[in-house]
């Protein structure tokens, strides 16, 4: 069994947006121990995806999870105005703390960390992988902050480009990880929070850590915006399958469909 350091700072424990869900640094709201990050805990109501189910799916449903990620996202997300995806939020609202561009960008950066990361375990035996300073994006300028000397100004990353490498990195990767064998799955490297962990807690952790964000996304997302429309399924299927579409890996041509390929 894989070894792990205390929870206590997991969202998985305490499942609040304000919990890092990496585990590499202080708070998903960036006040590490403060009282504003304690507000946000006492205020999250939401549903959130249980890490422990991801945990149990077998391979080939974990896999499916992980490459349509995006599906869990509101796709109102895309067509919402900066001053929408910058608004601060306090933690009393009960959505957490985090911009949807902040949360957007968390997302982007983890992905790449993650994709390098089980790569790196498919390929090295029993890596020691790198450490990410979680605080230090939370309050840099990519993030909307003003980076550690308070002078710079914020970098508006385009929210539809981060969420379409995300999906572009999840589909590459998993089309190899179905091919894996059993002994591919089994194989470790050490997590600076997961401690000694295997490359299927690893896919797990990081299918999970979408979702529960996406859960936060969205809240904030219906609080400015209202309920979220119901999706027209055979519309989307019709423009994946025509010449030019995405296909059917894209996560428009319907989850069912594409997981079980």
């Amino acid at each position: 069994m894989p070894t792990t350091k205390p929870a206590s700072s997991e969202t998985s424990k305490g499942e609040t947006e304000t919990a890092s869900v990496t585990g590499e640094g202080r708070s998903c709201c960036g006040h590490g121990g403060s009282a504003a990050s304690n507000a946000c805990d006492r205020a999250a109501t939401l549903s959130l995806p249980s890490r422990d189910v991801i945990m149990a799916m077998d391979l080939h449903a974990l896999i499916g999870r992980f490459r349509l990620a995006i599906e869990s996202m509101d796709p109102r997300v895309f067509e919402m105005p900066d001053q929408e995806l910058d608004r601060p939020w306090d933690g009393s609202e009960g959505v957490g703390c985090w911009s949807c561009r902040a949360l957007v960008s968390h997302l982007y950066d983890t992905d790449l960390l993650y994709h390098a990361r089980l790569r790196r375990t498919l390929v090295e035996d029993a890596p020691v992988l790198e450490h990410f300073d979680e605080q230090a994006y939370l309050e840099s300028p990519l993030y909307g902050g003003t980076g550690s000397d308070g002078r710079r100004e914020p970098v508006r990353l385009p929210v539809g480009a981060m969420v379409a490498s995300v999906h572009t990195l999840r589909q590459t990767l998993a089309a190899g990880l179905y091919q894996l064998s059993e002994a591919d799955w089994s194989r470790r490297a050490m997590n600076p929070y997961l401690g000694e962990t295997t490359l299927r807690v690893m896919l797990a952790h990081i299918t999970w850590h979408f979702e529960h964000h996406a859960a936060y996304l969205n809240a904030k997302i219906e609080k400015l915006l209202g309920p979220r429309p119901e999706p027209v399924a055979s519309s989307c299927e019709e423009d994946a399958a025509k010449p030019g579409g995405c296909g059917a890996g894209c996560g428009c041509a319907g989850g069912a469909k594409a997981s079980a390929e």
